[in-house]
């Protein structure tokens, strides 16, 4: 029998997106950082590219979260 509160051993959809969510923050600074520091234009413009496609999928997984309620702008 399953009590309030108690996980199955999977985790939810809400756990999973909070978790993509988070890593997508946590690797864009990372990509903010590398950015900042990067001495060729090229790779600095790739990598560029790459934090702003980062940005697009936290910003697709926010969208969705926040649509569901499980994400609530104050």
């Amino acid at each position: 029998m399953q009590h309030q509160g108690q996980t199955t051993g999977f985790a939810s959809d809400k756990d999973i997106l909070q978790d993509l969510l988070m890593t997508e923050k946590h690797v864009s600074g990372m990509y903010d950082t590398a950015i900042m520091e990067c001495a060729n234009e090229a790779l600095r413009n790739t990598l560029k590219q790459i934090q702003d496609d980062e940005q697009n999928h936290a910003k697709m997984i926010f969208d969705l979260m926040n649509k569901k309620g499980w994400y609530k702008v104050q």
